[in-house]
C-alpha cells in the first residue's frame, strides 16, 4: 500500500455516465494484481472528506487505468477531470483473484463489475483458457468490447436485459449452458450484489471453484475503519477492504 500522487495523462468519457482514465502511477502499476484497488481523493481539499475505492481495470507500468460510473457527487467530481490533473492514490489495496494454473476458468461479469476480471483476462489470457460471460441492463451498461475482443478470450458471450446488444436476457440465463458447454472448471465474478446471490445459489453442489470480488461502501479502504464488513455463512463478519474483496463465492451469506 502506497499513497502516490498520480497524473492523468487520458480523460474519456464513454458514454452513459462511464468514464476511463488513464493514469501515471508508477509504484501503484507496478504493484497491482488482479482485483486490487485503490482510493482515490478526488479533490485537493477534504471536501469531500472520503476517498473513492475504484478497481484496477488495467496495470501496464506506469499507468494504471481506472474505468467508473458517475453516479454521486465525489465520482462526478473525478469525470471533471481531465490531462494535466493529479490525483492522491491510496493503493493498491486488498486482495487478488487466485492464478489457478491449468483450469477452463470464466469470468463471469455484470456491468461495472468487469473492472477486476478484464484485469485477470489482461494479465492471464495469454496463459490459459479463459471465458467471460458479460451482462448489463443495456447495450450502455456494456463498455469497453473493443479493449475486450483485443484479449485473447477463448469465447466471449454477451446478454443485455433489453436484447440491445448480445444474447436478450440477464447473463445468469445463459450461465449452465455455458458452464456444461464449455467445461469451466472455475468461476470468477464481479457484479450487482443480486447477480452474486443469484449465482451462488445456481452453482451450489456443481463441482465448481467459484471465487467472487465484492462491492462495498468503504470509509478507510484498508481495515480501520469496519464500514465495508459482510457477513459469512458461518455467522461472522469479514471486511471487504483488507479481507477482500475477492473471496469464495459460497463463503458470503447472500441475501434471499
Amino acid at each position: 500500500m502506497q499513497d502516490e500522487r498520480g497524473l492523468i495523462e487520458d480523460a474519456r468519457s464513454l458514454g452513459g455516465d462511464y468514464y476511463l482514465l488513464k493514469i501515471a502511477a508508477p509504484r501503484n502499476a507496478g504493484a497491482a494484481k488482479p482485483g486490487n484497488f485503490v482510493m482515490v481523493r478526488v479533490s485537493p481539499s477534504f471536501d469531500p472528506l472520503l476517498r473513492r475505492p475504484l478497481g484496477i481495470l488495467e496495470s501496464r507500468p506506469p499507468y494504471i487505468w481506472l474505468y467508473y460510473q458517475a453516479r454521486g457527487r465525489g465520482t462526478r467530481m473525478l469525470a471533471a477531470l481531465g490531462p494535466g490533473d493529479s490525483l492522491d492514490i491510496l493503493g493498491p489495496l486488498g486482495n487478488s483473484f487466485p492464478e489457478i494454473p491449468g483450469k477452463r476458468v470464466l469470468l463471469i461479469a455484470g456491468g461495472r463489475g468487469i473492472v477486476p476480471l478484464f484485469h485477470y483476462a489482461q494479465v492471464y489470457a495469454e496463459r490459459r483458457p479463459l471465458l467471460l460471460l458479460y451482462g448489463g441492463r443495456t447495450r450502455a451498461d456494456l463498455q469497453l468490447l473493443d479493449r475486450i475482443k483485443a484479449l485473447r478470450l477463448q469465447a466471449l458471450f454477451i446478454f443485455s436485459e433489453d436484447g440491445s446488444l448480445g444474447q436478450k436476457g440477464l447473463l445468469t440465463d445463459g450461465l449452465e449452458r455455458i458452464v456444461r458447454e464449455e467445461r469451466a472448471d472455475v468461476t470468477l465474478s464481479c457484479g450487482p450484489e443480486a447477480m452474486l446471490a443469484r449465482l451462488a445459489l445456481m452453482l451450489k453442489g456443481r463441482s465448481l471453484e467459484n471465487h467472487a470480488s465484492l462491492e462495498a461502501l468503504m470509509g478507510c479502504g484498508f481495515g480501520v475503519c469496519h464500514g465495508c464488513a459482510v457477513r459469512t455463512v458461518s455467522g461472522t463478519y469479514r471486511k471487504v477492504c483488507d479481507e477482500g474483496p475477492v473471496f469464495p463465492l459460497e463463503e458470503i451469506q447472500w441475501p434471499t
